[in-house]
């Protein structure tokens, strides 16, 4: 499995133009809750989901029901950020936390950004 320094450096290598510090978050909040491996096909819940690890970097308290609410446009930067790891045949793995047992908090970068995580199945706080 790859860790956030690793996704970082293939987002840079894509030619992402993002700053980053700023690609930094993304890719902290991506790997603390799926797994990036060899690539494979998310099925829409396991896609949302990595989708909202990443978009709760902008909005903390975003829910998979506000995701879903959001235009397309808004949120192709992070389906780029997913593309771009899939181009290089990369992914979040099976270890995507399916079950919720690990989304309570980002525990690495939730005191550095603000990010408060609750469980991905669209349940408000």
């Amino acid at each position: 499995m790859l860790d956030s320094t690793d996704v970082v450096r293939i987002w840079q290598q894509a030619g992402n133009p993002t700053p980053v510090a700023r690609l930094s978050f993304y890719a902290e909040a991506l790997t603390a809750h799926c797994p990036i491996g060899a690539c494979r096909t998310l099925n829409d819940a396991q896609e949302d989901r990595a989708l909202l690890a990443m978009f709760r970097v902008d909005r903390p308290h975003a829910t998979i029901p506000s995701l879903h609410q959001m235009p397309p446009l808004a949120l192709s930067g992070y389906h780029q950020l997913l593309h771009e790891l899939a181009r290089q045949g990369l992914g979040p793995s099976d270890g995507l936390h399916a079950q919720i047992s690990g989304f309570g908090h980002l525990p690495e970068i939730a005191p550095r950004q603000g990010v408060a995580i609750q469980a991905l199945n669209g349940d408000e706080p």
